[in-house]
């Protein structure tokens, strides 16, 4: 009887025990506070030189005096970045714009408040969304950005830029078609805004205002050379105006 009561003490001890050990592990620590955030938008202008443009198929013309006509653009834009004071990186992920002609602002995210001083994005998809089935999301079913009339399995464009330029030396022509469609995982150009400080303040919204001077396309090509007005399919954004075109691309993105 002696040693059932003396058993039965043990069990009872270590019960309490590992009862006592369990309360101790089963500690919650406090909910951290929420992280203060406003709104960062991007306001993209349309331009060519120095002049905002707001209508298709209207003849604008640069400061040398070149006709520059814009019938279609479209163009995504994706793995945007905001550059901290403190030199670090902010992701938004998963965020990717068309950005088109008629619509300049576009919500990007909330994000924590602080001091920046650049913003980093580039222009195209990822090569997993550069993957998918127009099926697979909404933004991919649009057939402007297709490399023909149906969906394929290459891929999409980056950029669909279209309409006519002036490629006389003497500035003195009618201004002929050119039609620049830039895709391809290789073409997934980035694009490093240069540093202008701005603060996100809490429930507020702060609009990147930002040019974007289609006039910039044609930077180091000869114009009197009809293969350099048409980039129009994968094997075309291989060669070498494509390839200027690409280099040329994160120079259209200036601050307003």
């Amino acid at each position: 009887m002696i040693n059932q009561t003396s058993t039965m003490k043990k069990i009872i001890f270590l019960i309490t025990l590992l009862y006592c050990f369990a309360c101790e592990s089963e500690v919650v620590n406090p909910p951290e506070p929420p992280v203060p955030k406003g709104t960062f938008l991007f306001h993209l202008h349309n331009y060519i030189d120095l002049q905002e443009i707001d209508l298709y198929g209207i003849e604008y013309q640069t400061s040398e005096g070149r006709s520059i006509v814009l019938d279609y653009t479209e163009m995504y834009i994706s793995e945007i970045q905001l550059l901290k004071e403190d030199g670090s990186l902010y992701s938004i992920p998963g965020k990717i714009l068309l950005k088109n002609f008629r619509d300049q602002t576009y919500e990007v995210a909330e994000v924590p408040v602080g001091k920046y001083k650049s913003v980093h994005f580039k222009v195209g998809l990822p090569p997993g969304v550069n993957a998918l089935a127009p099926k697979d999301s909404a933004f991919l079913n649009r057939p402007t950005m297709w490399w023909s009339e149906t969906a394929q399995a290459n891929g999409y464009l980056f950029m669909n830029v279209q309409g006519k330029i002036d490629t006389s030396a003497d500035l003195s022509h009618a201004p002929v078609p050119f039609v620049y469609k830039i895709g391809t995982n290789a073409n997934f150009v980035a694009v490093k805004m240069p540093e202008r400080e701005f603060t996100i303040k809490e429930d507020t919204y702060f609009y990147g205002h930002i040019i974007v001077d289609y006039r910039q396309l044609f930077k180091g090509l000869a114009l009197n050379k009809a293969s350099n007005l048409s980039v129009q399919t994968i094997a075309d954004n291989a060669n070498a105006t494509a390839q200027q075109i690409v280099r040329n691309i994160p120079c259209m993105f200036i601050y307003e």
